[in-house]
């Protein structure tokens, strides 16, 4: 999956990321977990299809984030997550197949979302 640079320097601007425009994997290199809410709240705007997929990767990214600096399995905020990805299923393919992790069997290779991603697969 790869991002348009200028969506993704339209998302930075807007939404104040740290984008230097060297990042090689921006939806990574920007995430964070204490944003979470607002990207998730960004996402509810009137968004074009590159501007959805940009934020989503962000969100996912954020999430794997949260998950892991929290040791948490999930939270309230997943559903809205899971509804988001489910709403428009194959726009985010890509992301689905990315965080499923679908040729992984070893359980310590997992991202902390993977298991969450394959109960929407």
């Amino acid at each position: 999956m790869i991002l348009r640079k200028e969506v993704i320097e339209q998302l930075s601007r807007e939404l104040s990321l740290p984008f230097t425009g060297i990042e090689q994997d921006w939806d990574i290199e920007m995430a964070s977990p204490h944003r979470l809410n607002d990207f998730l709240k960004y996402y509810r705007s009137d968004l074009s299809a590159d501007k959805k997929v940009a934020i989503v990767s962000l969100i996912l990214a954020s999430y794997e984030e949260f998950l892991n600096e929290n040791n948490l399995e999930m939270d309230n905020r997943w559903n809205e997550i899971k509804s988001i990805i489910e709403s428009e299923r194959a726009l985010f393919e890509d992301l689905i197949d990315y965080w499923s992790l679908n040729n992984e069997v070893d359980e310590n290779n997992l991202f902390r979302v993977t298991p969450l991603i394959r109960r929407i697969k």
